[in-house]
């Protein structure tokens, strides 16, 4: 039996959080732990402590080994008999470190167990299926993938948001393979495995030894592209795609990151623009004058949508990936809330 540790990163979401756990507590392959780090701040940590002891009970207690960019931890342990879920250890970070870096977070804070062998990466609003877990450790396995990704169902269309993802290096944007089909659609495994480049953030399972021999995420991006820049750093590492691991994914309801370009949180919006140019620069530089200019042109999408605040955020994101910005953005309060 593979031990698997989840992780998820939380901003003030506590609910959200508690229906991914409800979701995971029913797996039919157990789950050694669930590590999730809040960033949002001390009144987040406490919201989300009371909202998971209300929800699976069992008494919190401090967690060892707290240090570097975590200030507090407390492990609750869910009552009564029937969980998948072994325990819940939740991590205070200082400030907000952005996603790569509360995952990197939790996986200093898994280096000193020796009790887990992959890391399957959560966004909070996501609702795997029962048989999610047991399909990737069982096409894992299989094939010596160093990172396997789920089937991505859109929680409320029921289409698929994709089965993996490729980077179109001269646009600076990525794509969707398998974006739109039918949940049940028939699928041909291999041609996906052999035509993604990466696996997305919102569900990857990553094995420990990828972990060790890549290193952690790079933390240049702070929210956005930070799993492209990870599988494009795979080394000798195979991605794959286990079609049987279904998980529902309720798309930009934690971050803002709607496809109405209205309704999208600047910070998104900023972040988007920014990190398609560091990563493109970063792993094709002989297309980065061509994507620059397109992702530029690009922009004008949100114009012929109305959204006039955005275009100019957009802008203000493209502008800081030209110059080469990186790292948390320099608009973002510190509370960790953004002033964009």
């Amino acid at each position: 039996m593979t031990d698997v540790v989840v992780g998820i990163v939380g901003f003030r979401c506590a609910q959200a959080i508690a229906e991914c756990l409800a979701s995971l507590d029913g797996s039919s392959h157990p789950v050694r732990a669930v590590y999730v780090c809040e960033n949002g701040g001390a009144a987040g940590f406490a919201e989300l402590e009371a909202v998971l002891r209300d929800r699976f009970g069992g008494e919190g207690v401090p967690a060892d080994g707290v240090s570097g960019e975590i200030d507090r931890g407390v492990v609750l342990r869910p009552a009564g008999a029937g969980h998948a879920v072994g325990e819940i250890r939740l991590l205070r970070a200082r400030h907000n470190l952005g996603y790569a870096g509360a995952i990197n977070a939790m996986i200093a804070a898994l280096a000193s167990r020796p009790d887990w062998s992959a890391l399957w990466i959560l966004n909070p609003d996501t609702e795997p299926r029962p048989d999610a877990l047991a399909a990737l450790v069982a096409h894992a396995r299989a094939g010596g993938y160093g990172i396997v990704g789920s089937r991505l169902i859109v929680k409320d269309s029921g289409r698929v948001q994709l089965y993996g993802g490729r980077w179109r290096h001269w646009l600076g944007r990525g794509y969707n393979i398998g974006l739109g089909a039918a949940a049940d659609s028939p699928v041909d495994r291999a041609a996906v495995e052999r035509a993604q480049q990466y696996v997305s953030g919102a569900a990857m399972y990553v094995s420990r030894d990828y972990i060790a021999q890549v290193g952690p995420m790079s933390e240049d991006y702070f929210l956005y592209a930070e799993e492209v820049d990870w599988c494009l750093r795979r080394r000798g590492f195979r991605l794959g795609y286990a079609h049987e691991s279904v998980v529902l994914h309720d798309h930009g309801a934690t971050i803002g990151s709607s496809v109405d370009r209205r309704a999208r949180s600047p910070l998104s919006v900023f972040l988007d623009e920014r990190n398609r140019l560091i990563l493109t620069r970063r792993f094709y530089p002989a297309a980065f004058p061509v994507a620059a200019v397109a992702t530029l042109l690009l922009t004008g999408q949100y114009l012929r949508a109305g959204a006039v605040r955005n275009f100019r955020v957009a802008l203000a994101g493209w502008w800081a990936g030209l110059r080469g910005e990186t790292g948390r953005p320099r608009r973002l309060g510190p509370a960790g809330a953004p002033e964009l």
